[in-house]
Parts: C-alpha cells; sequence; structure tokens
C-alpha cells in the first residue's frame, strides 16, 4: 500500500446478531452472585469525585479520547443477517444473504469468549481462532465479502472444545479449502497429547454428511483426532504441553518448543519427535559451548531462506539453519532501551520473518517496541517500532504484509491495548525508535491480533478483554479459598480497507 490515507468498514463481525441488529452477548463471570455486601466494597472502593485517584483516572481517559480522536475512525454501514457458517461446506458461494438488517447500536460490546490467538490459513480463506473457554473456531470467509455493502454476521463453521486450555495451533502450510486432505490443524493443550486435527470436516460422521446439515445446527464438531505424538518427559514419563508451534514449509514435520528445547515430529510418525535440539548446552558439553536457557514460546520460519528463529520468556532468540535440522547458526539477548517503561520486556511473544527473509522482527510481553534485525548481523538492532501501547502480559500479535510483487517493501500492522491498529511502513529502510505512519480505531479493547488478508483489501482483529475485580468467597481445589471475580469477552471483525 502507498502512503495514501486508508479508511475501514465493518464487512463481518461476531458481534452481529442472527436478526441484522447488535445484540452483542457480553459474557460475564460470577456477576449474578452479587449481593448487597458487594455492592457497599465496590462504593467503598471507588474513587470519590475530586479525589486524586478520580483525578489520575480521568487525565488518562482525557488522553486516550484526544489520541482516539486524532485517529481515523470505522465507518459501520448496516449488518447482515446471520448465514449458518454450515452451508459453507464445500461450497462456500452457497450462502443466501438477501436478508438485511439495520445496524441500532453505536456502542461496541461482544458476543464471543476473550480471544487467545487468530490466525490465518495460508489460501486465504478460514480464520482460525483459540479463546478463553477453550475453544478453537474456525471462520470460513465469503468469497463475496467485498461485493456487500453492509456487514454481515460472522458465525463459526467448525469448532474443537477442550476440556483443557489450548496452548498453541499450527495450521498445514498446504491448507486448501477445496481440497478436505489439507485442511489439517496441529493443537497443544495442557497435560495432553499434541493432536492433528481435521479444521473442516467432522471425521466421526460420513464426510458427504456434513454438506446436509440443516442451518441452525451449529458450528461442525472437529473434535475427532486424526493422530496423536507422543511427547513426554523420559525421566519422569511427565507429558511435555509446547506453548509454540509450527510447520516446516512443505508440512512433512512440525516443531514443538518447550522448556530450553525444541522437537522435530514427523507428520506421518506418532512415536515421538524424531529429533530434540535443546537450546542449553548439556553437561558433558565442555564449558563455553553457546546456549541459552528458556521456555520456547514463538518459533517462525523464514519462507525464503528456510531459517528458524526461536524466542523464549527469558527474552532470548535463537537463529538456527535449515528449519532446525541445521546448526545453531547465532543467539542473542534483547536489549533494553534507556526508556525501561517502553523497553523492560516479558520475554518474546511473537515473531516474524519479513517476506523477503532478510529481517526478523519480535514482540515482547510487556514492551511497546518491536525490534527489527537485519538477517545479516544479528549483533545489534539498528531500528524498532515504537509507540504500539503494548504494556501488558497478554499476548498481542502483530503481522508483516507485502504486496507479494517481488520487491522487499513491506508494512508492520500491529494492535495496543487501546484498540487502535498502528501501521509502519517500510521500517527497515529507517533508522531508530520509528512512530507509526498510520492509526486506525477499531474498538476500546485489548487486539489480540491484526492480520492483513494477502490480497491487501481485508483486515482481521481479534479483540480479548479480561478484568479482575475484588476477591469474593468460594471453593478451590483442596479447601476453602478465594476466587477473583472477573469478566471477559472478545470478537472477531473482518474490515474492509481502501484508500481515501
Amino acid at each position: 500500500m502507498d502512503g495514501s490515507e486508508l479508511r475501514t468498514r465493518v464487512l463481518a463481525s461476531t458481534s452481529i446478531d442472527d436478526k441484522g441488529g447488535n445484540s452483542f452477548e457480553q459474557k460475564m463471570r460470577d456477576e449474578s452472585n452479587r449481593t448487597p455486601e458487594d455492592v457497599e466494597i465496590e462504593d467503598k472502593l471507588r474513587p470519590e469525585r475530586g479525589s486524586p485517584e478520580n483525578e489520575a483516572l480521568c487525565d488518562k481517559d482525557n488522553d486516550i479520547h484526544q489520541e482516539k480522536s486524532e485517529a481515523r475512525s470505522i465507518h459501520r454501514s448496516g449488518s447482515f443477517s446471520e448465514t449458518d457458517s454450515s452451508s459453507y461446506a464445500s461450497n462456500p458461494s452457497s450462502l443466501d444473504n438477501s436478508q438485511a438488517g439495520k445496524d441500532t447500536e453505536d456502542t461496541p460490546k461482544y458476543s464471543v469468549s476473550c480471544v487467545h490467538d487468530m490466525q490465518l490459513s495460508p489460501d486465504g480463506t478460514c480464520i482460525f481462532t483459540t479463546d478463553y473457554d477453550r475453544s478453537l473456531s474456525v471462520y470460513v470467509i465469503h468469497p463475496d465479502i467485498m461485493d456487500e455493502h453492509s456487514s454481515r454476521s460472522l458465525r463459526p463453521y467448525s469448532r474443537l472444545k477442550s476440556s483443557d486450555p489450548i496452548r498453541a495451533i499450527a495450521i498445514n502450510p498446504r491448507f486448501d479449502l477445496s481440497d478436505g486432505s489439507t485442511t489439517l490443524v496441529l493443537v497443544a493443550r495442557r497435560d495432553q497429547y499434541i493432536s492433528l486435527h481435521n479444521g473442516i470436516w467432522d471425521l466421526s460422521n460420513n464426510p458427504s454428511s456434513s454438506t446436509t446439515k440443516t442451518p441452525n445446527e451449529g458450528p461442525i464438531n472437529i473434535s475427532t483426532r486424526i493422530s496423536s505424538y507422543k511427547f513426554i518427559n523420559t525421566l519422569t514419563e511427565a507429558v511435555i504441553s509446547p506453548l509454540s508451534l509450527t510447520f516446516t514449509r512443505d508440512g512433512t514435520h512440525f516443531i514443538a518448543g518447550h522448556q530450553n528445547a525444541f522437537s522435530i515430529f514427523d507428520i506421518q510418525y506418532t512415536g515421538g519427535p524424531i529429533l530434540v535440539v535443546n537450546t542449553i548446552p548439556i553437561k558433558k558439553l565442555r564449558t563455553g559451548a553457546l546456549g541459552f536457557k528458556g521456555e520456547i514460546s514463538a518459533l517462525s520460519i523464514s519462507s525464503k531462506t528456510g531459517k528458524l528463529a526461536v524466542g523464549t520468556r527469558t527474552r532470548f532468540v535463537g537463529i538456527y539453519a535449515a528449519e532446525g535440522f541445521g546448526e545453531l547458526i547465532t543467539h542473542f539477548e534483547l536489549p533494553k532501551l534507556e526508556d525501561s517503561a517502553t523497553s523492560s520486556g516479558g520475554g518474546v511473544s511473537s515473531l516474524k520473518w519479513s517476506p523477503c527473509g532478510s529481517y526478523l522482527y519480535i514482540a515482547e510481553r510487556m514492551s511497546d517496541l518491536i525490534h527489527i534485525y537485519d538477517a545479516k548481523h544479528f549483533a545489534i538492532s539498528l531500528r524498532h517500532c515504537c509507540g504500539r501501547n503494548a504494556l501488558t502480559k497478554q499476548v498481542l500479535g502483530f503481522d508483516v504484509w507485502s504486496a507479494g510483487n517481488g520487491s522487499a517493501s513491506h508494512e508492520v500492522w500491529a494492535g495496543g491495548m487501546d484498540g487502535l491498529v498502528r501501521v509502519w511502513r517500510d521500517p527497515h529502510l529507517r533508522e531508530g525508535a520509528l512512530d507509526p505512519d498510520e492509526t486506525i480505531i477499531v474498538c476500546d479493547a485489548p487486539l489480540v491480533n491484526t492480520i492483513v488478508h494477502p490480497c491487501g483489501s481485508l483486515l482481521a482483529v481479534a479483540i480479548g478483554q479480561r478484568e479482575y475485580g475484588k476477591q469474593s468467597k468460594g471453593k478451590q481445589r483442596g479447601g476453602d479459598g478465594l476466587q477473583p471475580r472477573f469478566k471477559e469477552w472478545g470478537r472477531l471483525d473482518i474490515l474492509g480497507l481502501h484508500k481515501s
């Protein structure tokens, strides 16, 4: 995209109800159990008008309002009635969107659980999300979404419900919606083996029956496992639950990141990893051997060079050759800048290679920065994207987008805690602290991830909000205790991008 001013329009959202309005159900946890004593305590905790605490909150709200007023706003233009996602099946173009509704709400509300992660399928047809409700949901992007002038309802086409938290997912790089044998997704859960699922088909029944579901039957159940990959600690026999997953470029192997190591699996072999690469020298190695400690929380393979980048919670990054099968090229610790308020860093949360494979972008928890490294010289970072507004332990992803015309030109898109999307154009060509070139308002809640469609005309944003309140009496495992009262909600929007 060039330097023209960008404007957005909501094309599809989970917050639009099935009657064409915006009924936006907000999920509340334990709020129905509020007692008069709870209300009295909350009144006591609320800052009084004119107090220093109240004035500080007002000043913060005014600053946020002023920043948002300078940004570009989203233009909503009505909403389509719900179209059941099960009718996508193998023919997404068969959907009927003849009924239209009217946008009745101006205040953004939410209708799904707090989103943890969002990924786009390699063919650009499906969006995968994981959320606080321990669900993996798949949303199919309608092929005619850009042809409509009003917003449509966005409902999950398929879903996996888990009894344990979902820690990581990875989508088959050969994913093709028209070929059911390629629509595969890996899922890593707590205390369970890594499992392989078909993201579109319900394998517990005859696949052909999926195309005959009734309109109100709900998402297709994709919980049936194609295979499970044994992954245990050989000393303790405890199940290893990786925090990060990624496929190799040809889809024949996948990599799982865990404590002080990453393991490589053959997709056809379920007995365990075929190779374990320790990031820290073992005792038998002589003193001075290269290595670094930490649980691997992010993985990324360059589509051009095949280099594997691994990031840890201890702020280390390692670069390996041949998609992890090769030797360690180098490793380094992320720097701390003078302004510790924006660069303290809480561990690597996301890694992205530039489309040309020459630059590596690194984001952390508790940091407003996105570090930029030249693949030819990892010793020092000469530039970084700043002002992201991501001082949180919540993982906020980002995207690196290119027009795909063979040039090295690309853009960085990242969301923040304030609900704004910020864009940096060609940051690799500049030096120092780089302010965003574009700012777009989406909502007033944290943006868990921001992904630009390969076509450049669509922007997918995932929203996830958690608010913790005072302690309330309750029961925990092992006896009585205190449990925090909290609220959580989320939303998934598909926005249309156009130049003004």
